[in-house]
C-alpha cells in the first residue's frame, strides 16, 4: 500500500510531548487520526475524553466502547460520561448543537480541573474551518467570525483549545487513516441534512465549487487569515487606547475625551467591547449593546441606555459608567 503523505502537526511550543494533556474523541476518522499523529510526535500522556451524547442509541454506546478499547490498547488514561443532550436542549430550549456543545465544555472543563491539565486537543480540520467561516458569514459575523476557529485559543474557562490539524485536509486525513489501516467509527449522524453543517459539507461547498470551477477551500481559508490578521491588529490598537492611563478612571469609567471622540469606528467598538466585557465585567454583551453605546457618543445621543442583567450604561459630564 503506498504510503500517504507526511502529516505535520501545528502544535504550540508550549505543549509538551512528556506533560499530561486532554484529548476530545469522539471514535470518528478525524480524532482518531489525531490520537495516532499525536502519538507518533512523541505525546506519551494523553488523556483521552469522551463524552457520550446520547443521541444515537446504540451506536452512540458503540463510540464510547470504541475509545475505551484504543485507550486500553495505548494504555492511555480514558475518561468517558454520557450526558442527556436533547433532554438539555428541551429544558433549556436551546438547539441539539448548542446544547451538545455547552454540554462537552462542561466536561472538558471537569477534566481539566481533575487532571490539572488546561491543555485540549481538538481534531478540527479545513474543511471544518472552511464551513465555520462561512456559516458565521452568513449569521453577519464581523472580523473575529471570518476568522473562524483558532489554532490555539484560551476560553475564559482556563481551558487551552489547540487544532494541531486546522491546516490540514479531510482528504489528506483519509490517505492518512488508509495507510496506517487505523480503524475508526462512522457517524450516522454526519450525513443528516437535519444539521446545517452537513448541508454546508454535502451541498453548499460543492456548489460553490461547481460555480467557480475550482476548490475554493483555499480561498475561504485565505479569507480567514486574512480576517484574523485585520481583527488581531484592531484590537492591539483598542487594547493601547484602553490601557493608557488618561481614558479609564479608578472607577472603571471610561472619559470621554477628543482622542476617544475620533476613533476609528472599527476601532471604537473594540473598546467598548473590551471595556464593558474586561474592566466593567459584564456578561452577554453583543453587538447591539455596542453599537448602542457608540451612538452616545453623537452630539444628540442618549444620556442612558439598557444593558443585559438589569445594568444601564451612562453618560454624564463627559464621563460613561455602567450602573
Amino acid at each position: 500500500m503506498p504510503t500517504a503523505a507526511p502529516i505535520t502537526l501545528h502544535v504550540p511550543s508550549a505543549c509538551a510531548p512528556s506533560a499530561p494533556v486532554l484529548l476530545a474523541i469522539s471514535g470518528g476518522r478525524d480524532s482518531v487520526a489525531l490520537l495516532h499523529l499525536l502519538r507518533e510526535a512523541g505525546f506519551t500522556n494523553l488523556i483521552l475524553c469522551h463524552l457520550n451524547h446520547g443521541l444515537r442509541g446504540d451506536e452512540s454506546d458503540g463510540d464510547a466502547m470504541f475509545v475505551q478499547r484504543l485507550a486500553k490498547k495505548y494504555e492511555l488514561k480514558c475518561e468517558i460520561e454520557a450526558a442527556h443532550v436533547a433532554a438539555l436542549a428541551k429544558e433549556r430550549k436551546i438547539s441539539v448543537e448548542t446544547a451538545a456543545r455547552e454540554a462537552r465544555h462542561a466536561f472538558l472543563l471537569r477534566m481539566a480541573e481533575k487532571h490539572d491539565t488546561w491543555i485540549v486537543f481538538l481534531a478540527h480540520h479545513a474543511e471544518d474551518q472552511a464551513e465555520t467561516i462561512l456559516a458565521n458569514l452568513c449569521r453577519g459575523s464581523g472580523l473575529a467570525g471570518l476568522a473562524g476557529m483558532h489554532a490555539a485559543q484560551r476560553l475564559d474557562s482556563g481551558l487551552h483549545l489547540v487544532r494541531p490539524l486546522l491546516h490540514v485536509r479531510r482528504s489528506e486525513i483519509d490517505a492518512y487513516l488508509k495507510s496506517k489501516r487505523c480503524k475508526f467509527r462512522e457517524d450516522s449522524s454526519n450525513t443528516s441534512p437535519k444539521h446545517r453543517r452537513n448541508r454546508l459539507r454535502h451541498e453548499a461547498l460543492p456548489l460553490l465549487n461547481d460555480i467557480f470551477a475550482r476548490d475554493v477551500v483555499p480561498q475561504v481559508l485565505r479569507l480567514g487569515s486574512l480576517a484574523e490578521q485585520d481583527d488581531d491588529g484592531l484590537q492591539r490598537q483598542a487594547f493601547a487606547f484602553l490601557t493608557a492611563p488618561q481614558h479609564v478612571n479608578e472607577d472603571r469609567s471610561l472619559l470621554v475625551t477628543p482622542e476617544l471622540l475620533a476613533l476609528h469606528p472599527a476601532v471604537l467598538s473594540r473598546v467598548f467591547a473590551l471595556w464593558l466585557r474586561e474592566v466593567v465585567e459584564l456578561p452577554g454583551i453583543e453587538h447591539d449593546d455596542i453599537e448602542a453605546a457608540m451612538a452616545m457618543l453623537a452630539p444628540k445621543g442618549p444620556a442612558k441606555i439598557n444593558l443585559p442583567h438589569d445594568r444601564h450604561l451612562r453618560r454624564k459630564a463627559k464621563r460613561l459608567w455602567v450602573e
